[in-house]
Order: C-alpha cells, then sequence, then structure tokens
C-alpha cells in the first residue's frame, strides 16, 4: 500500500483514541447491552438470552455514572450528564470514587435492578473475540476495561480503511483512490460509531473486504469467507448475499455457491439457531414477521426518513443524541447529491460492486424503517447501521465528484472539529445544556473529563492533516 495510505490509517487511530476518551463511560448507543454480552460469555459460557439480565457491576456503574439523555426514563438515582452534574462536588467525588472502586467480582453477580441484555439477540463473533482482553484485564477497574474494549474495537475497525485502499484500486483511477480512505479516516460519524464497545467494529471490516474481493477482476470463493465473518457479526451483514447473487449468477456461478457455502459454513449456523428456537431469522427482537410491515410503506414519510438517516450517519452526539445546527448537516448532503447525480450522468465503469452493495443495503435498510414502523411506531432507522456500507458509498461518491471529493473530507474534518470541540465536550463535562455550542468551554471541558491535552493535541492535528494530506496529493496527482 502507499505510504499516505498507512498514514491515514495512523491519523484514524489517533482520532479514534480521542473519541474512546471523550465519550463518557455507557455514551456510546447500546453500550452496556454490548458489554453485558462479553461479560456473559465470561461468568456462564454460554450465550445469553435476551432476556437475561445485566451484572451486578453494570447496574451500579449505571447508578453511579452520569448516564446518556436517551436513559433518563430509568429515572432516580441513575442520572442523566446534566443532572448528574448539578450534585454538589462532594457527591459527585463520591461517585467518581465508588465507580472506580467496584468489585471486580461484580461482573459474575446478578444485577439488583433488572436491566435486559437486549443485545443477545445479536451473533457472537465478536464477543468472542472481545472476552479474550476482557477476561485478562478482569481485575482492572470497570472504566479502564470498556476503555481497553474500545480501543481494540476502534483498531479492529480500522483495518477497513485499508480495504477500502484495495476496492477503490479496482473501482476508481488511480488519482482518485486515497480519497475513499480520506473521507473514511476524517468522518465524524465513523470515529464515534467505533470508538465504542460494539459489534458494529468487526462488521465494518469484515464487508469492506467483501467489497475488495467481490471488486476484484478474478473471481474466487474468498468473498465468503468474508461474508461469513459479517455474518456472525451482525445480522444487517445478510444484506450483502444479494449483492454476489447479483453480481456473479450469471457470470461465476460456481465461485458463487463455492463462497454461499463458505459463509453459511461461518455463520449459518446461528440463523439456523433463530429459526429452530422460534425466533424470527435475524434474531432481531422487533423482526417478528408481522403481516402489518408492508402497511407502512405508504404509512411513512419517506423523504423525512431519508432525512434522518443522512443526520444521524453524518454526525450524531452519542447515545445522549446530540446534533448540530441544521444547515450544517446540508453542506454534506449537497455535496452527496451533486456527487450521486455526476455518477447518474457519468456512468463510470466498474463501479458495479459499490453500487450493487449500495442497491443491496439500501433495501435491507427500508425493510429495517418498514420493521420499527410495524413493531414501534417509529418510521426511520439511525443512520449510523450504514456505516458498514460506507466504503462502496465513499467509492461511489468520489466516483461522481471525482477531484472535488476532497471538498466533503474538508467539510467532515470542519463537522468533527466543531461536534467534538463545541458541542460534545461542553454537554458531557456539564458545562451547557443538550444541543448548546459553544468553543470558548472546550478547555474547561477537558480538564472536567481527565482528557490529556496532548491527546486533544493529537486529534486536532489529525482531523486537520487529513484534508491538507489529500489537498497535497491533489496538487501532486496534478503536477
Amino acid at each position: 500500500m502507499p505510504a499516505r495510505v498507512w498514514i491515514l490509517w495512523l491519523l484514524f487511530l489517533v482520532r479514534g483514541a480521542f473519541y474512546c476518551s471523550l465519550l463518557p463511560l455507557w455514551e456510546g448507543w447500546d453500550e452496556y447491552a454490548h458489554v453485558a454480552f462479553i461479560q456473559h460469555w465470561i461468568t456462564a459460557g454460554t450465550l445469553p438470552r435476551p432476556t437475561d439480565g445485566v451484572s451486578r457491576e453494570l447496574d451500579e456503574s449505571m447508578r453511579l455514572a452520569p448516564l446518556p439523555a436517551e436513559l433518563r426514563w430509568i429515572g432516580p438515582p441513575y442520572l442523566t450528564h446534566e443532572q448528574w452534574w448539578r450534585l454538589g462536588e462532594a457527591e459527585r467525588a463520591q461517585r467518581r470514587n465508588a465507580l472506580r472502586t467496584l468489585p471486580p467480582e461484580w461482573a459474575g453477580q446478578p444485577a439488583l435492578h433488572k436491566f435486559d441484555a437486549y443485545e443477545a439477540q445479536q451473533p457472537p463473533l465478536y464477543y468472542w473475540l472481545m472476552s479474550i482482553p476482557a477476561r485478562a484485564a478482569a481485575g482492572w477497574p470497570l472504566e479502564e476495561r470498556v476503555r481497553l474494549l474500545r480501543w481494540l474495537s476502534v483498531l479492529l475497525a480500522s483495518l477497513a480503511l485499508p480495504f477500502t485502499w484495495l476496492a477503490a484500486r479496482e473501482t476508481l483511477a488511480e488519482k482518485l483512490r486515497l480519497i475513499p480512505v480520506a473521507l473514511l479516516a476524517v468522518a465524524p460519524g465513523f470515529a464515534i460509531d467505533v470508538s465504542r464497545v460494539a459489534n458494529d467494529a468487526l462488521l465494518i471490516p469484515a464487508a469492506a473486504a467483501f467489497l475488495w474481493l467481490l471488486a476484484r477482476k478474478r473471481t474466487s470463493a474468498a468473498p465468503g469467507v468474508a461474508l461469513g465473518l459479517a455474518i456472525l457479526a451482525k445480522a444487517s451483514g445478510l444484506a450483502l448475499f444479494p449483492a454476489i447473487v447479483l453480481l456473479w449468477f450469471r457470470k461465476a456461478r460456481r465461485e458463487l455457491a463455492a463462497a454461499v457455502v463458505i459463509a453459511l459454513a461461518i455463520g449459518g449456523w446461528w440463523y439456523a439457531g433463530n429459526l429452530l428456537a422460534g425466533r424470527s431469522l435475524t434474531g432481531w427482537i422487533l423482526d417478528k414477521g408481522l403481516a402489518s410491515t408492508f402497511q407502512g410503506i405508504r404509512q411513512i414519510n419517506w423523504l423525512s426518513a431519508l432525512d434522518v438517516e443522512a443526520k444521524t450517519f453524518l454526525w450524531f452526539g452519542g447515545w445522549s443524541f446530540l446534533t448540530l445546527k441544521s444547515w450544517m448537516y446540508r453542506v454534506p448532503e449537497a455535496l452527496a447529491l451533486a456527487a450521486l447525480a455526476a455518477l447518474a450522468l457519468r456512468r463510470p465503469a466498474r463501479l458495479a460492486a459499490p453500487l450493487v452493495v449500495m442497491l443491496a443495503a439500501s433495501v435491507a435498510f427500508s425493510w429495517g424503517i418498514l420493521v420499527c414502523f410495524a413493531a414501534q411506531g417509529v418510521p426511520n432507522l439511525p443512520g449510523w447501521y450504514m456505516w458498514p456500507f460506507a466504503p462502496a458509498l465513499g467509492i461511489l461518491f468520489t466516483a461522481g465528484l471525482a477531484r472535488g471529493a476532497s471538498m466533503l473530507v474538508i467539510v467532515l474534518a470542519l463537522l468533527d472539529v466543531y461536534g467534538a470541540g463545541a458541542v460534545m465536550a461542553p454537554y458531557y463535562a456539564g458545562l451547557q445544556l443538550h444541543n448548546h455550542a459553544s468553543f470558548a468551554l472546550m478547555p474547561q471541558a477537558l480538564v472536567r473529563l481527565e482528557i490529556a491535552w496532548p491527546l486533544f493535541v493529537a486529534w486536532l492535528a489529525a482531523t486537520l492533516a487529513i484534508p491538507v494530506l489529500i489537498l497535497a496529493n491533489r496538487r501532486n496527482v496534478v503536477t
């Protein structure tokens, strides 16, 4: 790989390390429930059920730590960030100390208050992998264990960058191949998504590897391995199956059959177990095969759903559901629309793989919206579920905008600096209200959140270095 791919990879790791420290305990979407899966596997040696409770350690940590706004329904003594920071300094110090000294053995004891470990609906591969370092660090304080798992998740997810470059090498002109990698490296939504304990960190690089193997000129059964890992990481990996069928059904049926057999051999047993247990194929709690699911096609405002998806894909501040100013989303959205329009006009060659992957992902995502609407009346699905398909999307955007795609890299870098520095950090530090913004509060926020200044400076330098690197590469290509 070119040196600049390695540099972008390193810059992303720096950014990920910062987000691992910036996001408070349990601020990552559903993070406590993902950790509950790992703890259950370590202590019981069996796959958890969705009705299983969390450990006493997790329950007590949620009582002591400030919780994201999405969990405000729990009520006292479980406090959101804003409620927690309204406590007296002595009370906050007492809670911090109690959190740091939670007995590690409580990880194997049932909680006094029941919180469902609902992420038990997930396939097990990610949790098996993370249980290895979690078991080795069993004696560490809980916050340190979670941060270790976050760092390892970022490292695992970062493999998507070299796989994206390999896919870009197969699909884009040489002068454009670095841009999709830069888009992943600088995207705030990607960094926020993988800087938590969650199985997205495994699905995303598996999907990127699948895209690369699918885009290669020569066919083989190798995509079956990546596909098998993807479906054993998360059920949304099933959306990749139609892509390989559509592309290979006519030209490589023998390789297609071999790839499907390999994928099912790796991950199919888990889905078969769901059916034998009377659950849906995916194991998704909401997916009950409701007869009324398709009725939502006419009832859902699909433009509104697409708007929600775009916002929650581009930038969404953790489980507190922080957002940017509305106009800030419109800039990258406009660039994305321009890319798709140009793509439709140019119809560049060699893009069959990313196009079919995104088509399959869009159909799967639309089905997810219908299921959520039928089960809960929610007419949308968060856009962060689309990150496994971001390598394909980045290649398509780059093909549409060509060298103008560097503007999208710049915009994402600016959104990242503003979002983390002016919105997230001050809110998590209790210095401003929900969805307010102030860069002036950033220094005080770093102190309150106990984030080292060198880490902040490294994150800022890494974020700004990515568009500089792309612009420099653009000049070199031109000259």
